[in-house]
C-alpha cells in the first residue's frame, strides 16, 4: 500500500493495476492493525507475509524494492526477532 497525500494505492497480487482509493495511509493503519501489515516507511504500509528478501534498509516483495525508514526500523526490528525464535 502506498501513500499519495490524501489517496493510497493499493497492490494486490490478484489485479495488475493498483487500486486508487480517497483515504489517508494513517487511517488505513488504523484499520489495519493487529492484521498482518505494518508500516515501514512514512509512505509504505507492507503485507509481512509477503516478505521476499531483507536487504539492508530494504524490504523485497516480488521485483519491489521498498525503503525501511529510521522511523520504522526498531518497530521492524523488533517484528523480525519475534518470529526468528
Amino acid at each position: 500500500i502506498e501513500g499519495l497525500k490524501d489517496f493510497v494505492k493499493i497492490y494486490s497480487e490478484d489485479n495488475p493495476k493498483p487500486v486508487l482509493s480517497l483515504l489517508s495511509l494513517k487511517s488505513l493503519e488504523e484499520q489495519l492493525q493487529g492484521l498482518q501489515f505494518m508500516r515501514v516507511h512514512r509512505s509504505f504500509i507492507i503485507n509481512l507475509s509477503k516478505i521476499e528478501a531483507i536487504e539492508r534498509s530494504h524490504i523485497i516483495i516480488k521485483d519491489i524494492r521498498i525503503s525501511i525508514s529510521e522511523q520504522y526500523k526498531e518497530k521492524f526490528s523488533k517484528y523480525l526477532s519475534s518470529k526468528l525464535m
